[in-house]
């Protein structure tokens, strides 16, 4: 596979669900809607999160690197009445590939994560003069939503947006992914 390693995907998301869980206990309210230019990958991949996110380094983000070494972002952003685990991964390959072959081997590889793994729903659309590609899985009580990237479309490296949440929380989750999305910028 050119991106992607199931075992790596699994634990990931396994991680999250930790993650997600450390979140709610540890962190505290914010309702702050301002946003955020996060630059990072040596400021190559932008993107704009609420102020009020907590952006994990240190221990929790080094546990999560020792199980996805492809993870360059985590933070716990609220959704107004939610709270979501965001990150951002990098997948390079050894050879450049389109951003739609790309996308296609990540909707295949979801069903291969783990036995109670379900990829819910996938879609390539336009909104406000951007193409998204986005696929949405299920791992028992998390759901994941994810948005791939490229720059121009035709690269070695394949950058994913990922939110983990419970079922409560999907709706107003894919909003603020899709809003997510919308402001990514690569350079």
């Amino acid at each position: 596979m050119l991106y992607l390693n199931a075992t790596i995907m699994w634990c990931s998301s396994f991680l999250f669900s930790f993650g997600m869980f450390i979140t709610l206990i540890s962190c505290s309210e914010s309702s702050s809607e301002d946003k955020n230019r996060i630059k990072i990958d040596e400021n190559r991949f932008q993107f704009e999160l609420p102020k009020a996110s907590k952006e994990f380094d240190g221990a929790i983000m080094e546990a999560m690197l020792r199980m996805n070494d492809k993870l360059i972002y985590l933070a716990q952003c609220d959704t107004n009445d939610s709270r979501l685990m965001f990150s951002v991964s990098k997948y390079t390959s050894q050879q450049k590939a389109s951003i739609d072959e790309a996308f296609a081997e990540t909707i295949q590889t979801t069903p291969q994560l783990s036995a109670n793994s379900r990829l819910m729903e996938y879609k390539k659309y336009d909104v406000k003069g951007k193409t998204l590609r986005y696929k949405i899985s299920n791992h028992g009580e998390l759901y994941t939503i994810m948005y791939y990237f490229m720059k121009d479309d035709y690269a070695a490296n394949l950058y994913e947006i990922k939110a983990s949440i419970s079922k409560e929380g999907l709706t107003k989750a894919r909003a603020f992914m899709e809003e997510v999305a919308l402001s990514v910028k690569i350079m």
